[in-house]
């Protein structure tokens, strides 16, 4: 679900991803596709984060490595845009953040950003969660304007993506159970295994139907925001 809400609505960004462009925390460059109509397409990624073995192979994808998204080795009002995929929430200070992204960029630069809102946690650094409202004053008071706030889908994409994480998550729930719990935890998580191809068809269906839904703020698992620099 996550995937493809993110892919969808990066096809329809994709022609405004021109000129020089900065993707803070790229991995390996799971959306590099969607900027083929930038100039220059520049990336960020953080050692910490992965092994040596990554890091070796990430080594040729990455322009620049980084110990912090608040400290970009990059000129003042250089950049066209910035994007920025599921990595708000382990960034501590936000607002500093914001005005990083905002430093680097040339006035009416871009930014285009998303992060998990009702989510579950995914590492010990994610600690934060932003609502729409919060998102709009960060960029507000880092000096952007036009910003926009749109939701993957609506309730039932947050539910179906929810159930999902679960069901990935439960060996690991799993060992920490009592044993009386461990027994009829397995019991019930047999009994989801057997239903996950009537799930997954069910999600499909989700996602044809909210994939077009950007306003559900409130109840959704991930937010996008765009904004650009005054």
């Amino acid at each position: 679900m996550h995937k493809a809400m993110m892919e969808y609505k990066l096809k329809h960004l994709s022609a405004s991803f021109s000129g020089q462009w900065l993707d803070i925390g790229a991995g390996d460059q799971p959306y590099r596709k969607y900027f083929s109509a930038a100039g220059k397409y520049l990336t960020t990624n953080t050692k910490r984060h992965y092994s040596e073995k990554d890091i070796a192979s990430l080594d040729t994808l990455t322009t620049y490595w980084i110990e912090d998204g608040k400290a970009l080795p990059v000129a003042d009002n250089s950049l066209d845009g910035v994007a920025c995929f599921q990595v708000l929430s382990v960034i501590a200070s936000p607002e500093n953040f914001f005005k990083e992204i905002n430093r680097v960029l040339k006035p009416g630069g871009k930014v285009v950003l998303t992060t998990d809102f009702l989510y579950p946690v995914w590492s010990s650094e994610d600690t934060l969660r932003h609502t729409s409202f919060g998102l709009k004053e960060l960029c507000k008071t880092s000096g952007f304007k036009k910003a926009e706030v749109e939701s993957f889908g609506g309730f039932g994409s947050m539910m179906y993506s929810l159930f999902m994480r679960y069901m990935r998550s439960f060996p690991e729930i799993w060992k920490r159970k009592g044993l009386i719990a461990k027994a009829f935890s397995a019991i019930s998580y047999i009994v989801l295994l057997i239903l996950l191809p009537l799930a997954s068809i069910k999600g499909m269906i989700i996602y044809w139907i909210e994939r077009n839904q950007k306003d559900n703020t409130g109840f959704t698992f991930n937010l996008l925001v765009t904004a650009e620099k005054l």
